[in-house]
């Protein structure tokens, strides 16, 4: 095996969290680097696994995303799903183990094995009915896909026309390179369709940063014109959809968006051709509300100066 290296890339998260909190930004995407091993230095190790950690709500969106990924998967295959009833105890199983083993702590030993959060980590007061509002939420975005109409289109499907699930992909603009993840997509007729699910209660936030991404992506993968791809938001938390196409996507816009921000990134590397980044470039968020949910605050000089108070 090669020696591994901090390559420099972009992705949507990973520009969210710069904007969030550049501090945040150095430790999830510099500071954690080597902590997986054991012979890392205590700090880096510390970094690494709260790194891990995700808050209660991405963590019910990580959920159903596998659950989604799973059923898809399986109609690909057989073109039938296995009834709803049998989905949601799996579903309620997979939460409540999750719950205790992050409970128990057992991330610290096995960080990218067993599930972590915040909130128990920092002991974050969240009582037993807001927990169980997160558990029926995560069954109606299941029980909600099995209801959209969309998924009759899906089941008649021929293996061949479904092309990408919940696999990390990449294209390059500049010669960086741009991470993507497409949640489902498939050939329709001579259109090519991407499906992005959404598990939040609100339809109201503008993706369409991420939606012109994608767009990108696809028209470099499959060779394809803009017009020839649609793009459908789901949310699943409502059972709506919102789509676009090469119409409503601002594609020079987005392009030098991201141009944009790699500029931004890569200004704040001490060697940007090492990828090489100094903590002390990496300023800390006036926005307080940001800490509360940060998977560092504890590693944070900020937090301990009583700054964020």
């Amino acid at each position: 095996m090669g020696i591994l290296r901090n390559e420099f890339s972009w992705s949507k998260s990973r520009n969210e969290m710069l904007q969030s909190c550049p501090r945040r930004y150095w430790f999830h995407y510099y500071g954690s680097w080597g902590g997986w091993d054991w012979q890392s230095d205590s700090r880096t190790r510390e970094i690494y696994v709260l790194k891990q950690l995700h808050n209660r709500f991405a963590w019910i969106g990580v959920k159903v995303h596998k659950v989604l990924e799973d059923l898809l998967n399986h109609l690909r295959k057989s073109k039938s799903l296995p009834s709803y009833q049998s989905v949601a105890e799996s579903l309620q199983n997979r939460l409540r183990q999750d719950y205790r083993d992050s409970r128990d702590a057992k991330y610290r030993l096995r960080p990218k094995r067993f599930m972590g959060l915040v909130e128990h980590e920092y002991q974050l007061p969240v009582n037993d009915e807001e927990w169980r509002a997160l558990a029926t939420q995560a069954q109606t975005c299941v029980e909600n896909f099995y209801h959209l109409p969309l998924l009759n289109q899906l089941k008649n499907l021929d293996s061949s026309e479904w092309l990408e699930l919940e696999e990390l992909n990449s294209f390059q603009i500049d010669g960086c390179k741009i991470w993507v993840s497409l949640d489902a997509c498939y050939r329709s007729g001579d259109q090519i369709v991407l499906l992005d699910w959404k598990t939040g209660k609100s339809d109201e936030a503008d993706h369409s940063l991420q939606m012109g991404i994608y767009a990108m992506y696809a028209s470099e993968k499959w060779g394809i014109q803009p017009d020839q791809i649609l793009l459908k938001e789901v949310f699943l938390a409502t059972g709506k959809t919102r789509e676009y196409d090469s119409k409503s996507l601002d594609l020079e816009g987005v392009q030098n968006y991201v141009k944009e921000s790699i500029q931004q990134m890569q200004n704040l590397l001490s060697r940007p051709e090492q990828n090489h980044a100094e903590e002390s470039n990496f300023d800390f968020t006036e926005d307080t509300t940001q800490c509360a949910q940060c998977n560092f605050r504890k590693l944070c000089p900020k937090w301990h100066s009583g700054d964020s108070e």
